[in-house]
């Protein structure tokens, strides 16, 4: 019992460097877009639709775990 107080307390207070290190790989994909476009491949429209894609659906995966991390400190 007293590891997962320990698990939450650590979760609080370091909440936002976690956040931080997951929104990195969001970070890398929009420093992308502008390289691809520079380059100017000749599928520049799939490989930019793929990337936005990936940002959606890694966006959506940190706010899923961003809301457990605040249901599991709430307890």
């Amino acid at each position: 019992m007293d590891e997962s107080n320990e698990v939450k307390a650590s979760i609080k207070k370091n909440r936002n460097m976690f956040l931080a290190i997951l929104m990195m790989p969001v970070a890398g994909m929009m420093a992308s877009i502008p390289i691809i476009v520079w380059r100017a491949p000749s599928n520049m429209n799939i490989v930019l639709a793929v990337i936005v894609v990936l940002m959606v659906q890694y966006i959506l995966l940190v706010n899923w775990i961003v809301k457990r991390m605040d249901k599991l400190t709430a307890k």
